[in-house]
């Protein structure tokens, strides 16, 4: 095993795509990218539905527009959240401050927590 707090015996070490893709972590954050972008999508395009007898269009979640807008924001944090952290996934092993490191590792944990509060 190697050592140091938050990875940092690895610190400073090159870029290696082929050793991130690799990471469950990785392949998380792309799979809750991808799903992130499927709720937003979906909501968008097949939420808000005409009525024939009505004008306006209202949302399919008992008829509800809060229901759709929560749904839209949840979709769009979660996109753009997935790519904060996929790029802070590349950019880790060159951090070489364990205080930095620190950091990253206790927002994504906070991040994760919140998330799951949700």
């Amino acid at each position: 095993m190697e050592g140091g707090a938050y990875g940092a015996g690895k610190a400073g070490g090159a870029f290696d795509p082929y050793t991130l893709v690799r990471q469950p972590h990785t392949i998380l954050r792309v799979v809750s990218w991808l799903f992130s972008i499927v709720v937003f999508g979906s909501i968008v395009n097949e939420g808000y539905l005409n009525s024939a007898s009505e004008g306006e269009e209202f949302c399919i979640y008992n008829r509800n527009p809060n229901a759709c807008s929560y749904g839209v924001a949840v979709g769009v944090l979660a996109f753009l959240t997935c790519l904060l952290y996929l790029a802070l996934d590349v950019y880790f092993p060159q951090i070489s401050s364990v205080k930095d490191r620190k950091k990253a590792v206790l927002s994504d944990i906070g991040v994760s927590a919140w998330e799951m509060r949700s």
